[in-house]
């Protein structure tokens, strides 16, 4: 897999768009973490309220305990003693249930800021990155293979834009046709320059001809 163009503009091009992208994919998963934090800090109420229902609990228990160890009437004074402590654990689950929510908000809201930006990110940026690569590295296997000039030129007058062909020649199609070692090496320099490859790193097939 070749991740670069072997044409200097080209390559420039694609190493800024690479620096853009990825740069890119920061700031959207920043700014989508920042927002995911601010919303947690809501979650602070959740907490302070497990804290005082738990606090609230142990200390009616730790009464409750004392006041049961009181001869005779100690069973009966404990009980009113346990049954707010209950409120105490009521309040704690309330909370907890709240610090719940607040994640759950958060996380939404994270990935929801974050998703649409990245998948833009990815089709703009990544994808075309990803098919050139795949095209280059494709290309360079089967020229290695022994893909020769006429080739080229076949899947140059298939593929290339109508207005690249026709600075060749006015009928790229005669002019294929023709065999002419010039056109068709000018044909095929078309469809190695869509797959980032120089005619003169190629060993052997611009060269060869057909």
């Amino acid at each position: 897999m070749s991740l670069y163009s072997d044409y200097p503009a080209a390559r420039t091009r694609q190493i800024i768009a690479d620096i853009v992208g990825v740069i890119s994919v920061i700031v959207v998963v920043t700014i989508a973490a920042s927002i995911a934090a601010a919303i947690r800090t809501l979650a602070a109420f959740g907490r302070d309220l497990e804290t005082a229902g738990l606090d609230f609990q142990a200390g009616l228990l730790d009464a409750a305990d004392a006041l049961g160890d009181v001869p005779v009437i100690g069973d009966g004074i404990r009980a009113p003693f346990d049954a707010a402590a209950s409120a105490g654990q009521s309040v704690a689950d309330a909370g907890r249930g709240q610090q719940q929510l607040v994640e759950f908000i958060a996380v939404s809201v994270g990935w929801s800021v974050a998703l649409v930006p990245l998948l833009l990110i990815a089709l703009i940026w990544l994808v075309p990155r990803v098919r050139f690569a795949r095209r280059s590295g494709r290309m360079r296997a089967m020229i290695a293979r022994g893909l020769t000039v006429d080739t080229l030129a076949a899947r140059a007058l298939a593929r290339a834009p109508l207005g690249q062909l026709v600075a060749v020649h006015p009928d790229p199609a005669a002019a294929w046709r023709s065999q002419q070692p010039d056109l068709l090496r000018d044909l095929a320099a078309i469809e190695l320059r869509r797959a980032g490859i120089r005619p003169s790193a190629v060993s052997g097939a611009v060269q060869q001809g057909h």
